[in-house]
């Protein structure tokens, strides 16, 4: 097929052209800013719709093909239209007004947004904002939802943004149900409240803790359900120090420190970050999160 006549993507036409000028994957990364594999991706799908290699693939970097010089050329040609229209549409999109849809999990709702979220809509009067208590991470790649918040080490590529820094756990039970045991001596007597059906009794996770002995009981995905039953007296819980500090009836149930967890991600779809209502919530979100990282990381008010 001509090079002319193909049908090609503009975001996949746009990192052919970066990769032409700064002839890595990984600088035409970091300017594009995203994922080095969405660049190659790209290039790979830009070259299948083409039926045509555009790239000689060298250690020292990426060298045009014939058929690249030549998309080149004619990209080169109808750039400055697109780039119009771009503009066009990017002058719309930063309106702040519509709906803006943002998922995030409940504790991080209801600890730390609940409270300021009256200062992003005061400011933002036009804006029809969302919240979704959810830990789906495809809610956003399926373009479900336009921001998530996220703790995760791994996000998915096709999801750009930025990380602040790892939350952190702790072990808690209501003191009552700690007196009652004897860990020592008849630890299968006690138990930890499970959260996964997958777990067994002896989970890794409870291994590096002064309770390795005591069996997992059960399985609640709730972080909300899990805090409530140990509040109750029901067992031992191992959840993010958000959760559970400062509940009433429940207590830390080690002398260690918090341990650091997954990091915290603001996330959105590519197609997405540029857009002034989208950049407004995510750099909102940075502040409330930047603002609890005590709490986050399970420091205690003196």
């Amino acid at each position: 097929m001509p090079l002319q006549s193909a049908f090609m993507d503009w975001e996949e036409v746009k990192t052919f052209r970066m990769v032409m000028e700064v002839g890595t994957v990984r600088a035409a990364a970091k300017q594009l800013g995203v994922h080095h594999s969405t660049v190659s991706r790209r290039i790979e799908q830009l070259e299948k719709s083409l039926d045509s290699r555009l790239f000689e693939r060298r250690p020292e970097g990426y060298f045009p093909t014939a058929s690249g010089e030549e998309l080149a050329h004619v990209a080169d040609r109808f750039s400055e239209e697109l780039f119009a229209v771009e503009r066009h549409i990017a002058g719309r999109d930063n309106e702040l007004t519509g709906t803006l849809k943002v998922t995030m999990a409940e504790p991080f709702a209801v600890a730390f947004f609940a409270d300021r979220l009256p200062e992003f809509c005061d400011a933002y009067p036009g804006l029809d904002l969302q919240i979704l208590t959810s830990f789906d991470l495809l809610d956003v790649a399926r373009r479900e939802a336009d921001i998530a918040i996220r703790m995760d080490n791994n996000p998915p590529d096709a999801l750009v943004g930025k990380r602040l820094f790892s939350y952190y756990t702790s072990i808690y039970a209501n003191p009552d149900y700690l007196a009652r045991q004897d860990f020592e001596n008849r630890p299968e007597d006690a138990r930890w409240i499970g959260w996964s059906e997958h777990d067994g009794r002896y989970p890794d996770w409870t291994q590096d803790s002064e309770y390795a002995r005591v069996p997992v009981w059960g399985s609640f995905a709730s972080m909300t359900l899990q805090v409530q039953m140990a509040r109750a007296g029901m067992g031992l819980v191992m959840v993010p120090c958000i959760a559970a500090d400062g509940v009433p009836g429940l207590v830390r149930a080690t002398n260690r420190d918090p341990l650091p967890s997954r990091d915290i991600w603001i996330l959105t779809h590519e197609d997405l970050r540029r857009t002034a209502r989208v950049r407004a919530f995510m750099d909102f979100a940075e502040t409330v999160l930047r603002d609890n990282r005590a709490a986050l990381q399970g420091i205690l008010p003196d």
